[in-house]
């Protein structure tokens, strides 16, 4: 005499995989953010170097005014802020004080 299958229940069907999508989705979520604040803080760690090395220059070259203003641009469009937040960064950073 064979034994005959047990039925499925409910529990047997719910895979382990869709238990853990709901926390999958949250920790790929807070790794994008992790990786956009990452990416947001590098584009100001560059944009410190460039300020530093301007001061000791005595004032921005012209690529390193380009780049400062690229960075706001990246700031702008990948990372929210705004236009009054970046013309504000970019007067703290001392571009407006340039004299061509």
């Amino acid at each position: 005499m064979r034994s005959s299958p047990t039925p499925a229940t409910s529990t047997t069907l719910a895979s382990p995989t869709a238990e853990r999508l709901p926390y999958q989705q949250d920790d790929a979520l807070a790794a994008f953010e992790q990786g956009d604040w990452l990416a947001e803080l590098e584009l100001l760690q560059l944009a410190n170097a460039l300020q530093r090395t301007a001061i000791s220059r005595g004032g921005y070259d012209g690529s390193s005014f380009d780049l400062m203003f690229g960075i706001a641009d990246v700031l702008e469009a990948d990372h929210g802020w705004s236009l009054e937040q970046t013309d504000s960064w970019l007067e703290r950073m001392g571009l407006w004080e340039e004299e061509f």
